[in-house]
């Protein structure tokens, strides 16, 4: 989910005031990203960070200062109830795909996604330590597989998908309080780059059915199918991207500290 929706449309949809709070972000949501791209094989290059600082959740944080993911309409939506509540940490990278660039260990090998996303993720929690907070995992968001969506790929998607995700839990417990972080997972579109999405998105329900700590978004049965894509065919349109964000939220909501 490194976001790669452009913003330079967005007002025409929005409208003015809401472009202009977005571009002026959501200072008591606060966000640690860091935005990659794959060249090739073991070939990874960062595309934009906030260099293991958090910052207001703007736009601009996706694949370039010129796009955004889903942390804005997350951050919208949680605004209401849990400013200065919520903290997010974003690691992604563009064109990886699950077999090959995230596959925990468990699955017989470590890669490079996996090793230095973990890392990535101990080092923000130790930042929100350093600075009196007492951070909790509660839930990670999961919008990726559309590399896996070919043949030779698809077909080991779910086994991979429970290896991952056993694996961050089992790496990350420390930092849990207690209870396995709530794993939300957005299917991806039905867009004719991805041949074999029916696969990918079938083993994300698979798995999303074996715990309720599990959670399954159908992205297209919201609207969000190939009609909501760029001109590449690939990426959602600025407003579909706000909704996916929101969606994001609602799935984890209940997962979240009770308020007070």
């Amino acid at each position: 989910m490194v976001g790669c929706s452009t913003y330079s449309n967005l007002a025409e949809s929005v409208g003015n005031t809401k472009f202009s709070e977005y571009q002026t972000g959501y200072k008591g949501l606060k966000i640690a990203y860091d935005c990659w791209t794959k060249n090739g094989a073991l070939d990874y290059a960062r595309q934009n960070s906030s260099r293991n600082k958090f910052v207001a959740s703007l736009l601009g944080e996706g694949n370039s200062d010129l796009t955004f993911g889903p942390e804005i309409g997350m951050a919208e939506a949680f605004l209401a109830k849990r400013n200065d509540k919520v903290f997010f940490i974003k690691y992604a990278c563009g064109a990886s795909n699950l077999l090959d660039d995230w596959a925990g260990p468990s699955s017989g090998k470590m890669t490079t996604m996996y090793a230095n996303f973990l890392a990535y993720v101990k080092a923000q929690i130790q930042v929100l330590s350093d600075s009196g907070y007492d951070p909790t995992i509660k839930v990670m968001c999961w919008m990726q597989g559309e590399g896996d969506s070919y043949p030779g790929y698809c077909e080991e998607y779910y086994d991979q998908l429970r290896y991952f995700v056993k694996d961050l839990r089992t790496e990350l417990k420390d930092y849990e309080g207690g209870t396995d972080f709530a794993f939300v997972d957005g299917g991806i579109s039905d867009s004719t780059s991805w041949p074999k999405y029916l696969t990918v998105n079938e083993a994300k329900k698979q798995f999303a059915s074996e715990s309720d700590r599990n959670i399954y978004i159908d992205t297209i049965a919201a609207g969000l199918d190939k009609t909501k894509l760029q001109a590449d065919n690939a990426h959602y349109i600025g407003s579909a991207m706000l909704s996916l964000g929101r969606l994001f939220a609602e799935a984890a909501e209940p997962f979240l500290s009770p308020l007070e």
